[in-house]
């Protein structure tokens, strides 16, 4: 009678098959044993499983040095909210307070474009190139509307999300916002959101988070910042070719024009001990430059429009900003 077959044997050359490699060695390893001096039939099979599990095990090991292995994972959150180890995954899918590596960086004139959209996020206490700094979704729209009709949304919504978050961008030099929306294909998929974000311009990066806190401030800072919102507001809505679109720079002129205007009305109400007379050097430069807006939205051609632009800027009363910053103790910006 043959001896009995070993179980081991059996099983070692199964999970090697299986990929399950670690287990195919160690039972090979002992059937070898167990059928040792032919006590039990099935060597050749546990030598079978021995060697598949061995070489798929040398092969792991081989990718593993070797290959780049990219998972894409949300990083672990923090105290307060953000990331604290990288992850890899679509801007789509982050949220407010998230700050990233796009994989593409926005062209000069498509601010929505970033590629495929894939991300990775970084803790926002290291160098990054973005910050999520809102969304919101576009309910009232059925079949997709198009890129024009999309952006003609995001930007000033997006403006006015920032400062809201931002509260002082100023304390942060220049600054770039921009939105990621879906195209045609994620909207069909069911993908309706717009994301708000903010860079440095060109390849500079933030090492800090733009978020403002109002805690942080004290009654005459609150005053003063929430006095320039609606004219910092306005501005962030700049054409990027205003002179080739005489239309939409115009439009934006008559916008600045009652930006600046709340922005004087809210400043003369405003209680900013110590700086009273900054203040009022303000005003008055801003109460200068507002009929040269009012001439620019009634531009007849890009040369007039640029000319009175050119005006204004005589009269955006930045010396003046930054004296009052200075006696508030806010952050003094780059020139």
């Amino acid at each position: 009678m043959p001896p009995p077959l070993n179980g081991l044997a059996v099983a070692s050359l199964v999970t090697s098959l299986l990929c399950l490699a670690p287990l195919g060695l160690v039972f090979g390893c002992v059937a070898l044993g167990q059928t040792a001096g032919g006590r039990q039939r099935g060597r050749g099979l546990a030598i079978a499983g021995v060697s598949v599990s061995g070489a798929v095990l040398l092969l792991a090991a081989a990718v593993v040095a070797f290959a780049d292995i990219r998972v894409w994972t949300l990083p672990a959150p923090g105290d307060d909210g953000g990331a604290t180890r990288p992850g890899r995954t679509t801007i789509a899918s982050i949220g407010t307070g998230d700050c990233f590596d796009p994989q593409a960086r926005p062209s000069v004139g498509d601010p929505s474009s970033l590629g495929d959209g894939r991300v990775e996020l970084v803790p926002c206490t290291t160098p990054h190139h973005g910050e999520v700094y809102g969304s919101f979704p576009l309910t009232e729209q059925g079949d997709f509307p198009g890129r024009d009709r999309i952006t003609a949304i995001a930007r000033p919504r997006c403006g006015e999300l920032f400062m809201d978050y931002a509260l002082d961008p100023m304390a942060f030099g220049r600054l770039q916002t921009y939105y990621f929306h879906p195209d045609e294909r994620g909207w069909e998929s069911g993908n309706r959101t717009v994301v708000c974000w903010v860079a440095r311009p060109g390849d500079a990066e933030l090492d800090v988070s733009v978020r403002g806190n109002a805690t942080d401030l004290d009654p005459a800072q609150r005053e003063f910042l929430s006095a320039l919102k609606p004219l910092y507001t306005a501005a962030a809505l700049r054409p990027v070719e205003d002179q080739q679109n005489l239309t939409t720079a115009t439009a934006w002129a008559r916008r600045m024009a009652q930006a600046q205007a709340e922005t004087v009305r809210l400043l003369k109400d405003a209680d900013l001990p110590g700086a009273e007379v900054p203040t009022g050097r303000l005003v008055a430069e801003l109460e200068a430059g507002l009929p040269f807006w009012q001439q620019a939205a009634e531009a007849p051609d890009a040369d007039v429009f640029l000319s009175r632009l050119r005006s204004v800027d005589e009269h955006n009363g930045e010396q003046h900003i930054r004296r009052i910053r200075d006696l508030l103790g806010l952050p003094l910006p780059a020139s």
